[in-house]
């Protein structure tokens, strides 16, 4: 891998680290700035958000995480300005209202911009217990 590969996908894997602590802190107007405007969020349901739809969610309580602990294997793949993130996670808290809690894979991809690196999409998808 090139060294400005490494880079981008180092700058990657920090702003996700960032949007996981916004997240478990609630921090809306953080979040406002990390997910693009136009970010789509697809529950582990299959449910699909927007961003608006999200934060709503953080802000009422609906969504609320209390612990993400990632696992080993997370993956960063960058296109230039493109980049998506895969990552093993367990999950215990609520999303969209509804229970979460156990092993699921999250994929993400971002987008870089005048803003920086902002989310675009974000899955969770549940992992069945090895």
């Amino acid at each position: 891998m090139r060294l400005s590969a490494i880079k981008l996908a180092l700058a990657v894997s920090s702003r996700y680290q960032t949007a996981k602590q916004f997240n478990m802190k609630r921090d809306v107007a953080a979040l406002e700035k990390i997910w693009a405007d136009d970010s789509v969020f697809v529950s582990v349901s299959g449910e699909v958000l927007t961003k608006e739809q999200n934060l709503a969610n953080i802000k009422s309580g609906a969504t609320e995480l209390l612990t993400m602990i990632e696992g080993d294997g997370m993956t960063v793949r960058v296109y230039q300005n493109s980049a998506v993130t895969t990552t093993p996670i367990t999950i215990k808290g609520q999303y969209g209202g509804q229970h979460v809690n156990g092993l699921y894979r999250s994929t993400l991809f971002w987008t870089k911009g005048p803003a920086g690196w902002q989310l675009v999409c974000d899955q969770l998808t549940a992992l069945s217990p090895k």
